[in-house]
């Protein structure tokens, strides 16, 4: 099967979060399938350098790279991509002319996808290219808070398609505008998303699918929920050269000279290191922290925040009352694996999260999640309190403070009186098994089944 997979993120070469992580794990995952998988990336600024340049007939210049034994297309348009950043030039923030960025870019895909079987996108930023693809479409959508709008008549002469996607319920219609997130959905043969609870609450909660619930609904088949992964050889605490030392589930002793280091590079003093990578977003729940930030590190816990976003002035403002015992810089792949490394809790207390990765490279690393049960964090992580025999970790329901801070406070406990119970939630977690290739197989089933429905 030759599969083109669209998308605007792909790791290591493009990331800002989850979206290229897993791209590339799909992508990895059905190429040890046997099949042919090309993935198509914009040419970002930072990328000039990257790749050789190809020729395809009618397409824009392009430039071919190896990524771990898949081909990469990078789709080279310097109006669209030769900027600071990927979405903006500030973290956070996005261009204003994304519909026009991304609707030349979902232009190139869709072209490309004329000597493929099946076109899998991903995301906003390529759903415009399912509007008259080529070949059965799979769209996956990994967060529905970013749908893409854009003046309906110019993003239709843009993208070329037929007046029959503008008009009023149409394709790519949405109150009077363009929205690229509901062309995707509306004109995908098979539509995905990256948990089951995810794909539930797209259907019933018009707060998590940016008011497209209805939409999602109206399709004639239900959206398939498939559970995100990781690369169990890349990330892998043995073998991990950020570990001060490796150590495995059999050799948990060893994680603690990991914890050192991360106090020592942020320079916290010693307690419950509690780590967190990602935005700094409200979305992300963060903010449930700031009426009970003193009184937990009162209580002896040290807080590691790696990302930034529209919450960093009031996570500064908790590193300035709390220099020794609240630490807040930017992303970077080895301050990701230090944290999981050596962190004891993960927090990952969202409002929603399709399904996140960041509690699985914690499990994976030792590190217990604590986390709010929604999405994908419900599908991945057992709480202790629920079901003590199978539990990875700790959840909470209500998006509420106190809430999360009860959390916080029962995994502190267990950490701390139940030693032997601790390890047992460390070692089930770190064994449990996230690989991507179980995600491969069900994306396999979906694209078998684009492929039976345009038969």
């Amino acid at each position: 099967m030759r599969v083109l997979i669209g998308a605007s993120e792909f790791s290591p070469l493009a990331r800002t979060g989850g979206l290229g992580e897993a791209v590339a794990g799909i992508a990895g995952g059905v190429k040890r399938a046997g099949h042919d998988v090309t993935v198509v990336l914009p040419r970002y600024r930072h990328l000039q350098d990257v790749g050789s340049p190809v020729r395809i007939d009618g397409a824009p210049p392009l430039y071919l790279h190896h990524e771990q034994g898949v081909s990469v297309l990078l789709v080279d348009d310097p109006v669209a991509f030769d900027r600071a950043g990927i979405y903006g030039d500030r973290p956070g923030e996005g261009y204003d002319d994304q519909w026009v960025r991304f609707g030349r870019f979902s232009n190139a895909v869709r072209h490309l996808a004329t000597s493929a079987d099946v076109l899998h996108l991903h995301d906003a930023h390529t759903g415009a290219a399912a509007l008259d693809a080529p070949c059965p479409t799979v769209f996956t959508i990994h967060n529905a808070a970013y749908p893409i709008l854009g003046p309906l008549d110019a993003a239709r002469a843009l993208l070329g398609t037929a007046g029959e996607a503008i008009r009023p319920g149409g394709p790519l219609e949405w109150y009077g505008e363009a929205n690229y997130l509901k062309a995707g959905i509306v004109a995908a043969t098979v539509v995905t998303t990256v948990s089951p609870s995810f794909a539930v609450q797209l259907c019933e909660d018009a707060s998590v699918s940016n008011g497209l619930d209805g939409v999602i609904r109206a399709r004639p088949d239900e959206v398939v929920g498939i559970t995100n992964g990781l690369d169990p050889t890349t990330w892998n605490p043995a073998t991990d050269t950020e570990m001060a030392k490796p150590f495995g589930a059999d050799s948990l002793g060893k994680r603690k000279a990991t914890k050192n280091e991360l106090l020592r590079r942020t320079g916290l003093s010693n307690g419950v290191v509690v780590g967190n990578v990602g935005r700094m977003a409200e979305q992300k729940g963060l903010g449930l922290l700031d009426p009970w930030i003193d009184d937990l590190v009162d209580e002896g816990m040290r807080f590691v925040l790696a990302g930034s976003g529209e919450l960093d002035a009031r996570v500064d403002a908790w590193v300035a009352r709390h220099p020794q015992a609240v630490w807040h810089g930017d992303y970077s792949e080895e301050l990701n694996r230090l944290v999981v490394g050596g962190s004891d809790l993960y927090l990952m207390p969202s409002r929603f999260e399709p399904c996140g990765i960041g509690q699985m490279y914690a499990m994976r690393y030792g590190s217990v999640p604590v986390v709010r049960l929604t999405g994908g964090l419900a599908d991945t992580v057992i709480d202790f309190d629920e079901h003590p025999d199978a539990a990875t970790g700790f959840g909470f329901r209500a998006f509420e403070p106190p809430e999360l801070v009860k959390t916080i406070r029962r995994a502190v406990h267990t950490l701390t009186d139940h030693p032997d119970v601790w390890r047992r939630l460390q070692k089930r977690g770190m064994t449990t098994d996230f690989s991507w290739d179980n995600a491969a197989r069900r994306y396999l089933a979906a694209y078998e089944t684009a492929l039976a429905a345009a038969a």
